[in-house]
């Protein structure tokens, strides 16, 4: 049997048979159709699909991989979020019944003023529930089908079974068609790797920093003479690196570029339409939550990875006796242990600080984790965690005007809480290492600690080791020397 036809059947078999035993508390809930199928790689699959709105999520381990076509249901908004409001609505619309359908975006960095137009597709917040999916496990692969159903419980008994019948109909006869527009042409059994996508990245035409090197000296000297003047202990700074190429970008293409050599880190792309889409491969957790239980890390204090592994070593040993880096990360565990001490009854911390090694780079690392409280929420989690002091500063209201006052752009949703929502558990990633599809353009964000002792130099090279992964695809990307640099003069 054809994969699409037998995913057609179970989806036909499950309406016949299994909707007439959903209780009539489901109204308006949304629910969800899963199939076993042959092993497919999710992001090759999302390539292939003519969706304007396309969604991939993986975790950092490999045991949760989800790759979403088109939108069931939308919560999303401009306005200042309201975390009590919009996760009473994303919750509203989940239910135990269905654990596996999960509310996938993110929310802005900044909630303080409105927000640019590079950004407006995005919001201040947007989370979708994909009408189909592709996800897998680690060891079995699935698709899924996401629908609303209206049970019309306000009928009279004999116009029940009729009025029902035709809803039901409804609600299929337009699934089905939807899953006719579907791809399942390229798939693999038994876990064989698929065949790499057939596509060559477009060349690079120009390339502008934003700040460019001397603003950028000016930014730190400025954050430098904060310390005293605003009482600051850490700022973050960004950079905005625009490149601009000879045609547009495939968001799948390149993320699926990006993912072998970037190891332990959550890969997402959040696709708007056909030209725009946010991706990312963000080493870094916020927190994840399983019912009471509230996982979260401090990842701050960096160093390159050695070109041998006595140099790395050595690149470890350094950055592990850095007092510059051991206070930027502390302030970090710090700060994390106070707001887990507010949320938690209970609180462990990892006594011993450990190096997470990545591809292009090294960072200083502890666990932290805690039982939260009965009364407590996601609504409370995500304000009180966002922004760390690994993307904003210490303290944050300072470090956060700040940094308005001295980035000449938008951040967006670079740094900010990207990840899924689930009826009784939620992960959220900070997205860093991350990039806007815009077309023909893509813009990289990356930021570095500044704290007592930070030189602008040192700085400016490690947010460029933190684009590497990105920029090391295109082997004409050249180093920002001069402020502004096109290459077509």
């Amino acid at each position: 049997m054809d994969l699409d036809l037998k995913i057609a059947t179970q989806i036909q078999n499950f309406f016949q048979y299994d909707l007439i035993y959903i209780p009539l508390a489901m109204e308006g809930k949304i629910l969800r159709v899963e199939v076993q199928i042959p092993t497919i790689e999710p992001l090759n699959w999302l390539a292939q699909q003519k969706s304007d709105i396309k969604t991939y999520w993986s975790d950092r381990r490999g045991h949760f991989t989800m790759a979403g076509v088109g939108t069931l249901d939308a919560i999303a908004g401009d306005l200042p979020i309201n975390y009590a409001n919009i996760f009473g609505q994303l919750r509203q619309n989940l239910s135990s019944l269905f654990p596996k359908v999960r509310y996938y975006g993110g929310i802005g960095f900044s909630q303080d003023r409105p927000i640019d137009a590079t950004w407006k597709l995005f919001g201040n917040y947007r989370f979708v529930v994909p009408r189909f999916e592709i996800w897998t496990d680690g060891t079995n692969t699935f698709f899924a089908c996401n629908f609303r159903y209206k049970f019309s419980a306000d009928l009279q008994s004999e116009e029940l079974d009729s009025t029902q019948a035709k809803i039901r109909k409804r609600e299929l006869d337009l699934i089905l068609d939807e899953l006719t527009k579907l791809d399942f042409t390229q798939i693999e059994i038994d876990s064989v790797l698929p065949p790499p996508l057939d596509f060559a990245l477009p060349k690079l035409c120009e390339r502008v920093d934003k700040p460019d090197r001397i603003d950028w000296q000016r930014n730190i000297d400025k954050a430098l003479a904060a310390f005293t003047e605003r009482q600051l202990d850490k700022i973050v700074l960004a950079r905005q690196s625009i490149l601009t190429f000879t045609s547009n970008l495939q968001p799948q293409s390149l993320l699926r570029s990006l993912k072998p050599n970037n190891f332990h880190s959550y890969h997402f792309c959040f696709q708007i339409d056909p030209t725009t889409a946010f991706i990312g491969t963000s080493p870094e957790r916020l927190y994840y939550r399983q019912d009471r239980l509230l996982k979260t890390e401090a990842i701050a204090g960096t160093r390159q990875r050695g070109d041998s592994d006595r140099l790395d070593r050595e690149l470890s040993y350094l950055l592990r006796n850095s007092p510059k880096d051991i206070h930027e990360h502390q302030l970090v565990v710090n700060n994390l242990q106070g707001i887990l001490s507010e949320l938690c009854h209970s609180v462990t911390v990892d006594r011993e600080l450990t190096i997470l090694k990545l591809n292009k780079v090294q960072h200083l690392y502890t666990q932290c984790q805690g039982t939260l409280k009965s009364d407590l929420t996601d609504a409370d989690i995500l304000p009180k965690l966002h922004p760390t002091p690994a993307v904003g500063g210490a303290p944050r209201t300072p470090a956060l005007k700040l940094i308005q006052e001295l980035e000449p752009f938008e951040r967006g949703w670079y740094a900010a809480p990207v990840g899924w929502v689930g009826d009784d558990d939620a992960e959220f990633a900070v997205a860093i290492r991350s990039g806007l599809i815009d077309r023909d353009r893509l813009l990289l964000f990356a930021g570095a600690g500044i704290v007592r002792g930070s030189q602008s130099e040192e700085e400016w090279t490690e947010i460029e080791n933190k684009i590497r992964h990105f920029t090391d695809l295109f082997t004409d990307v050249p180093p920002p020397q001069i402020a502004n640099l096109s290459l077509t003069e």
